[in-house]
C-alpha cells in the first residue's frame, strides 16, 4: 500500500476547518431565537403604546398617568431594555411613542424596538348635541 501523496500536508486541517466553521454555525442557530426575541419585544412594546393611550385618553387625565401605565406594563413584561416612554397631550389628540432595545444573543446587530400611536382625547357629548 502507497501512501497518498500531501497527506502529511493535510494533518490539523479538520480542526482549522471546525474553528472557522462553528462560529458560523452558531450564529445561524441563535439568529432565530434572536429574531423572537426581538418580535417579542416589539409585541411588548405596542401592548405598553396601548396600554398607555389607553390611560391617556381620558379626559382629565395627564400624560404622567399615561407613562406610568406604560412603564407598569413594561415592568411586568420585561424583554425590553433601555426603555424610553413618551406620552404627549394637546387639546384634542394624545400621542404616545414606547422605544427599547431587545435583547441582543447575536452580536454586531442593533436590535432597536419603537411603537407609536395616536388617538383623540375622550370627552363627554350631551345627549342634545349628539
Amino acid at each position: 500500500m502507497g501512501r497518498r501523496l500531501g497527506a502529511a500536508s493535510e494533518v490539523g486541517a479538520s480542526a482549522t476547518e471546525l474553528a472557522v466553521l462553528m462560529p458560523v454555525v452558531i450564529v445561524m442557530l441563535l439568529t432565530p431565537v434572536q429574531v423572537g426575541l426581538w418580535w417579542h419585544a416589539r409585541q411588548v412594546a405596542d401592548a405598553a403604546v396601548e396600554e398607555a393611550l389607553d390611560v391617556a385618553q381620558v379626559e382629565g387625565a395627564t400624560d404622567a398617568e399615561g407613562e406610568v401605565a406604560a412603564l407598569g406594563l413594561l415592568g411586568q413584561a420585561g424583554n425590553l431594555r433601555e426603555v424610553a416612554v413618551t406620552v404627549r397631550r394637546d387639546t384634542s389628540d394624545v400621542f404616545v411613542e414606547v422605544t427599547g432595545r431587545a435583547p441582543q444573543v447575536v452580536p454586531f446587530i442593533d436590535w432597536g424596538v419603537t411603537s407609536r400611536a395616536a388617538g383623540p382625547i375622550e370627552r363627554f357629548v350631551p345627549e342634545s348635541e349628539r
